[in-house]
């Protein structure tokens, strides 16, 4: 199968997967008035790989079938490959302004990531190396949805997960039988998931190897959506149904965060990667280092955001006349700054791509991924605002749609035109950043920035830990040879 048309993606959506939003079951995600619209612009996304516009720079070749697949499924080769898949991701993000940080291209490249570095996980049971290379290939050819859940919930983080007061509120092994294995437990954080053709559930933080309760939490899988025992458990949606034109982000770019519940689910076999084995488990959360492919996506979708941040700051300014004041030229220029730091940092771990021992393909390199995801959540936060600052009370003042069409009109043209534009367009230029920044989409949007790739504070503490100070430490003993050396020899 090549890859799907939009329409293929929602008639796949419309299966007996059990999504909870509000307290209620949801019986269609594609018609739920709450996660229509976002299901509709996903589907715009998988239609775009038929515009004769981007089919070429978004598929290539199936090496098994030969029908076009999407590029986020590429085992990248050469420096050119990366390049290539870039093109593929910035289509995607800049489609929807970077506000969708789970498009299916980022657990796409996760799942060819892992695929690259099967021979680790089949270091001691050949099956599971097998395994990932057959379901990267079943995935590809079928152009499927995934999402990612890898954490636990949030009981107690202070303890083992074997300590916490039911030994199955983290996903464990119950039992194995000749179907697969039993699991039973919750991951967090799903984000996409009611809107997914399959969850992918590797392991995600080490586990005590000292500890025989723990070893039940070691398993890495992947399953159906729909398949029976998983329920997702969503948080209120953002997009409240209201007018685009009030709404015009969190009313198409709700990609919705959930918890993923197993009830005993049985994983078939040839869906488990990793079982039951302490040491590799530890390895693979280590060392096995997927986030340096998907932070690709990562950066595209970012300078696609930010970019997208600075026409709304670029239009308040010239609209309202404030980029006259130095203190805003400043302001817009950190933001110009912020975007191209970002690009900075992707081009330079693309261009200093190289192999990785025990894996497929080349890599990117990491120290610049590392430097940008400890800095990223700070500037995002920064850019957020100087939204805040150079809006100002223009973001609590802003009337809407109704409104506008409402006897009110006449008092609106007067009082809410702008030095270079009309009421309606600065009232929707304003309505636009307040659902960016003003909003619970918006508040989601920071938090996200904030988090998605763990915790600044924990990743820059294992940074000083894991860090090679080797050329920092040889230049101070350089430096010192050569003034103390020479002094001591008088």
């Amino acid at each position: 199968m090549a890859v799907r048309t939009g329409e293929q993606f929602l008639v796949g959506l419309r299966d007996d997967r059990e999504v909870w939003l509000g307290g209620e079951r949801v019986a269609d995600v594609t018609f739920h008035p709450k996660m229509a619209r976002m299901a509709q612009t996903l589907a715009g996304i998988y239609d775009l790989q038929h515009s004769p516009e981007f089919r070429e720079r978004m598929t290539f070749t199936s090496p098994t079938s030969g029908e076009p697949v999407a590029l986020s499924y590429l085992v990248p080769e050469t420096q050119d490959d990366l390049t290539r898949r870039r093109g593929a991701l910035e289509i995607v993000a800049e489609s929807c302004h970077g506000m969708l940080g789970r498009t299916p291209d980022y657990v796409n490249i996760q799942l060819t990531a892992s695929r690259q570095l099967s021979a680790i996980f089949g270091e001691k049971d050949p099956r599971f190396s097998a395994h990932l290379r057959e379901y990267h290939e079943y995935v590809r050819e079928r152009d499927l949805c995934l999402t990612h859940a890898c954490g636990h919930p949030q009981v107690n983080r202070s303890v083992g997960l074997s300590e916490l007061p039911d030994p199955y509120i983290a996903v464990g092994v119950v039992d194995t039988c000749a179907e697969g294995v039993v699991v039973r437990g919750a991951k967090n954080l799903a984000t996409l998931a009611p809107f997914s053709d399959e969850i992918f559930a590797p392991l995600y933080r080490p586990l005590r190897p000292d500890v025989e309760e723990d070893r039940k939490y070691c398993i890495g899988f992947s399953v159906p959506s729909n398949i029976k025992g998983l329920k997702f458990i969503c948080r209120p949606s953002h997009d409240l149904g209201e007018p685009l034109g009030d709404y015009p982000l969190s009313g198409q770019f709700d990609e919705m965060d959930s918890l993923a519940v197993f009830d005993d689910v049985i994983v078939p076999w040839e869906r488990v990667f990793l079982l039951d084995d302490v040491d590799l488990g530890n390895r693979t959360v280590t060392q096995v280092a997927l986030w340096r492919h998907y932070m690709q996506q990562v950066a595209v979708k970012n300078i696609a955001k930010l970019e997208f941040i600075l026409g709304i700051v670029r239009g308040i300014t010239e609209g309202i006349g404030i980029g006259v004041y130095g203190h805003v030229q400043e302001k817009t220029a950190e933001i110009i700054d912020t975007i191209e730091t970002c690009r900075a940092y992707m081009r330079a771990a693309e261009a200093d791509a190289v192999p990785l021992e025990g894996a497929e393909g080349i890599w990117p390199a990491p120290e610049p991924w590392i430097a940008m995801r400890h800095w990223y959540p700070d500037a995002y936060a920064r850019v957020v605002a100087i939204v805040q600052q150079l809006a100002a009370s223009g973001l609590m003042l802003t009337p809407n749609e109704a409104d506008l069409a409402s006897s009110l009109a006449a008092d609106i043209a007067k009082y809410y035109q702008a030095m270079t534009m009309a009421a309606p367009e600065r009232v929707r230029l304003f309505r636009l950043a307040w659902d960016l920044i003003g909003t619970e989409f918006g508040s989601r949007q920071t938090l996200y920035e904030r988090f998605f790739n763990g915790d600044v504070v924990q990743l820059r503490i294992r940074r000083y830990a894991q860090y090679d100070y080797s050329r920092a430490e040889e230049s101070v003993r350089r430096f010192m040879g050569e003034v103390y050396g020479d002094l001591a020899d008088q």
